[in-house]
């Protein structure tokens, strides 16, 4: 679906129909022109002969109307689809919600030992999980070790010294991928997906070859992975990753044993259960992660993974939003703000913390590795008291475990506003790159009741108190105003 909003009105149009389809939805304004177009556009790839008396289906699609911005539109076509179609995103367990440290700080080089120097730092400040990332893989495709790490033995050394701290570990995985000349191409090239020409569907980014997710022999290995980084390298949990994870090309190649090509695109949410289903047989409490690279995410993959993610932002205005996007399309998923040092300054921990995201880091620590780059991602003191402090208060606040409410426009409401609620509390978070003292509203307050607001965030933790039937704030502040507000 796609939604245009301005200040007054809203409008959305989009597919309903059961699986997924190939369909562009362009959007048009033309400089001068006060108006803009959308529609939904259908190719094909060859000529379509229409004789007289033939008829020609579309696919079921919807338009609405309302005010807002794309919040509401979103979730009333997620209620829709979970209704009458049966997509239910799933509902994270306590795991999922948990601070996370990643790996990637050392980048494709890390080492065992790098990883391992780190740990007691990561357990002191506060984390819970630790993400190895990618480097560790032979090649896309060949998801054995590497000739830097001594095959399961190194894996099983990472895992054991990460559960040794009560910490939770995650692996990085590019599934579908398959680098040119990889072992599993030579072995099983009827694993490859093939366009109408034979030829196979190439992966820019990885510069590998795209698997066909609907054939058996792809299946298979892939499960058989699962079972390796789960259960015999004892992994608690998985990041898929690349943009290539959200859709592919019709599939024509005959080992996939297809009615039509285009079934590889409806039934590509099918691979993903099989990845979910399998960890969480072996591990019920493994935390599946899909990161579309920047993308948007592909809404029929939400019932098959139970953590949503930034999906490496270049700012925090990305972060902020693809949050309320999550709020609406999944509200009971955990939200990984991803790596703080990708939002504004490398060190916006209001936005991770106030939209109720799950915070994370990559940074490196010196001390162990004294050989390591800086690339900003070193602990230096006033980085580690900036972790301590923020991370201390989302164990406290847990405020990815709240509920997202929808009461300011993303776009037209100054300062940009998000709203948590949770325990009782209303959480507010205010952004702009300064705000001198106007008058904020509080939405959402009983007229009848009065208020204590708590700036939570704040060295003193300083506390007023407002009425609801005037539930107006003149803060000072840049950046971010983070603020708690309970019944007196």
């Amino acid at each position: 679906m796609v939604t245009l909003w301005r200040r007054d009105a809203n409008i959305s149009t989009g597919l309903v129909e059961p699986d997924l389809k190939l369909i562009s939805m362009p959007v048009k304004k033309v400089r001068y022109e006060n108006y803009a177009t959308m529609s939904l556009l259908q190719e094909f790839e060859e000529p379509v002969l229409m004789e007289k008396g033939d008829t020609l289906n579309t696919w079921r699609q919807f338009i609405s109307v309302g005010k807002g911005d794309f919040f509401g539109p979103l979730r009333q076509f997620a209620e829709y689809m979970e209704a009458y179609e049966g997509y239910v995103p799933q509902a994270s367990e306590p795991e999922a919600f948990e601070a996370v440290w990643c790996a990637w700080g050392y980048e494709r080089t890390f080492t065992v030992d790098e990883v391992l120097g780190t740990l007691p730092k990561v357990k002191e400040l506060g984390f819970k999980w630790v993400d190895v990332d990618d480097g560790f893989q032979i090649a896309e495709g060949d998801w054995e070790t590497n000739n830097r790490f001594n095959g399961t033995k190194d894996m099983r050394r990472i895992t054991d010294a990460i559960h040794s701290y009560g910490l939770k570990a995650k692996l990085w995985w590019a599934p579908l991928a398959a680098d040119p000349d990889t072992r599993i191409l030579r072995e099983h090239p009827e694993m490859l997906l093939q366009d109408h020409q034979g030829a196979p569907e190439y992966i820019t980014w990885w510069d590998s070859w795209y698997l066909s997710p609907v054939n058996p022999a792809t299946m298979k290995y892939t499960i058989g992975l699962v079972d390796r980084f789960i259960d015999e390298w004892g992994f608690d949990g998985l990041k898929l990753d690349g943009q290539h994870l959200n859709c592919c090309l019709p599939d024509h190649n005959r080992h996939s044993h297809l009615e039509y090509p285009e079934e590889s695109v409806e039934k590509l949410p099918e691979f993903f259960q099989g990845i979910f289903d399998r960890a969480r047989e072996i591990k019920p409490y493994s935390v599946v992660q899909i990161c579309p690279c920047g993308c948007a995410m592909n809404f029929f993959l939400t019932p098959h993974m139970n953590q949503a993610v930034a999906s490496d932002p270049t700012s925090s205005a990305q972060i902020r939003m693809k949050r309320k996007v999550y709020g609406a399309m999944c509200p009971e998923m955990a939200y990984y703000a991803d790596h703080i040092e990708l939002s504004d300054n490398r060190d916006d921990y209001g936005t991770q913390i106030g939209i109720g995201g799950v915070i994370g880091s990559k940074f490196t620590w010196p001390k162990p590795n004294p050989n390591v780059r800086g690339d900003g991602y070193l602990l230096t003191p006033e980085k580690e008291a900036a972790l301590k402090k923020w991370v201390g208060i989302y164990n406290e606040k847990m405020l990815s475990k709240g509920e997202y409410l929808n009461l300011y426009d993303i776009r037209f409401d100054v300062p940009e506003t998000h709203v948590i609620a949770k325990d009782g509390a209303m959480y507010y978070a205010f952004y702009a790159d300064s705000w001198n003292g106007e008058r904020i509203g509080l939405r959402g307050l009983d007229p009848e009741k009065t208020y204590v607001v708590t700036e939570y965030a704040s060295d003193d933790k300083k506390s007023f108190t407002i009425d609801g039937a005037d539930p107006f704030i003149t803060p000072i502040f840049e950046r971010n105003y983070l603020i708690e507000v309970r019944e007196q």
